[in-house]
């Protein structure tokens, strides 16, 4: 394992040797779940192994240099990580690099390649795009900082040309598909002797499917459902933004699920490989539980408010609730912010249900230390974050056993509740004890809640990290 100086006091988990890489499409400026456990794992990899983490981002913005300055400054990125850009990194390409680059193109521009001039709009000071009414991209042109034409990526009917420039702005010559681009890209990376990409984001996922070098080690986390809602599990549709990915299991080193139900449901439908691993994300946990003897009526729910989410559940569970008890003390905080706010507003209202939306803050995790129970509603999700967030804190979580993640966390009545996927009786009905139980009844359930949430720390979950990568070096003889 390479150990940087700087981080080898920290060291206590070992890493097969390389060059480690996230790989994502982009990093959105309000992030959640996958962004948040991306950053999380990079940042256990450099503070738990002593390796530093490069993230690799494919999508072109206008401002890479305040979202590093962001993301340092709110501690989501540390010393050890940094965070790169395709756009910016081929923008310094001189003509040497470029015309080895051009080997690669294989086919000349076509006739009917154009770029857009005064056409279309630009979105940048190196960007200008054109689309249809739809919104769907017909063009869009990039270019350096001096002026000259970098590359265009236009659509033809169901032609495509990705064109790459000289820097004088004269075409070279053009790929059929993206892909080839961000290929040639990571060509030109480090590894030393190997890279390692963890790849994130499905997206990226399915632009990295055929991508094989001897020196390179690929493993791909999916962060959500496999399957098709309302198909049938484990014998559904696959989502078509995975297809790619699950019908090309082979072409990764590792497929790497966040539960054994996921992982299961996958080999039920299309058979078991030895490359499917299942490693949590790791959250952080208070080491100590405070507040065991906090009031049992408050209620928290962190969700974004789309129709996944569904807290219209939770609204309506909540005034069914009140209607189970004469005397009521319980009220529910929603986090978080989504098109469905004045939807979700009209329901809270007209079912005079005891919740309150607070909209999006980035402290709202510890609004859980504060509350009595919390509510997961969602109808599929490829984990939970929040529940480990939830019992590490000593919330008591009320979760639907749906499709993936609680069950694999919880355990009925002893550190949560699992309610049937959809039932907001039943929900409203455990609301309503839990509301009218003592702190005194709560306190096992928030206690052992807090051990469970333990099991998912940076240096367990690190060590599952370094177990399936030992794998990966044995198989490919790195």
């Amino acid at each position: 394992m390479a150990c940087v100086d700087s981080l080898c006091s920290v060291f206590r988990i070992e890493l097969p040797a390389g060059t480690h890489y996230a790989s994502m499409w982009g990093i959105p400026d309000q992030y959640a779940g996958m962004t948040a456990s991306m950053l999380q794992r990079s940042r256990a990899f450099v503070q738990h192994a002593g390796v530093e983490v490069t993230i690799l981002t494919y999508e072109h913005r206008n401002d890479y240099d305040p979202l590093r300055k962001r993301l340092r400054d709110t501690g989501a990125m540390i010393d050890g990580m940094r965070l790169i850009n395709l756009w910016e990194d081929v923008r310094t390409w001189d003509d040497t690099q470029l015309k080895k680059a051009s080997t690669t193109l294989g086919q000349a521009v076509p006739d009917w390649f154009e770029p857009l001039g005064n056409r279309g709009i630009a979105t940048g000071p190196m960007i200008r795009e054109l689309r249809d009414e739809d919104g769907k991209y017909l063009q869009i042109d990039y270019f350096r900082a001096d002026g000259t034409m970098l590359a265009s990526d236009k659509k033809n009917g169901n032609e495509r040309a990705v064109v790459l420039c000289d820097t004088a702005g004269e075409p070279m010559g053009m790929w059929n598909w993206a892909s080839n681009l961000y290929g040639l890209w990571l060509d030109t990376l480090p590894r030393d002797p190997v890279a390692w990409i963890v790849v994130d984001s499905k997206t990226s996922a399915n632009t990295l499917v055929q991508y094989q070098r001897p020196d390179v080690a690929k493993l791909h986390v999916v962060r959500g459902s496999h399957l098709k809602r309302g198909t049938g599990r484990p014998i559904g549709k696959l989502v078509k933004t995975r297809r790619r990915v699950m019908e090309n299991l082979d072409a990764w080193d590792s497929v790497i699920f966040l539960t054994k139900g996921q992982k299961d449901d996958v080999e039920a439908l299309l058979g078991p490989r030895d490359n499917l691993k299942v490693i949590p994300n790791s959250r952080n946990v208070p080491d100590e539980l405070t507040g065991l003897d906090r009031p049992t009526g408050r209620g928290v729910m962190v969700a974004s408010l789309v129709y996944r989410k569904r807290i219209d559940h939770a609204i309506r569970a909540m005034a069914q609730a009140r209607g189970r008890r004469l005397f009521w003390k319980g009220k529910l905080e929603v986090w978080g912010r989504g098109p469905l706010k004045n939807k979700m507003n009209l329901r809270i209202k007209r079912w005079r249900a005891p919740v309150k939306l607070r909209g999006h803050s980035p402290a709202a995790a510890g609004e859980f230390a504060k509350a009595s129970f919390s509510l997961f509603t969602s109808s599929a999700e490829a984990f939970g974050n929040v529940l480990i967030e939830s019992m590490g804190r000593g919330c008591i979580p009320i979760s639907y056993d749906m499709p993936y993640g609680p069950s694999d966390i919880i355990t009925d009545g002893v550190d949560g509740y699992l309610i049937h996927n959809g039932d907001i009786d039943a929900l409203s009905e455990r609301i309503a004890a839990i509301v009218a139980a003592t702190p005194e009844e709560l306190a096992p359930l928030r206690e052992a809640g807090h051990r469970r949430a333990l099991d998912f720390s940076d240096e367990r979950v690190l060590q599952l990290w370094s177990s399936t990568m030992a794998e990966v070096a044995e198989r490919r003889g790195f």
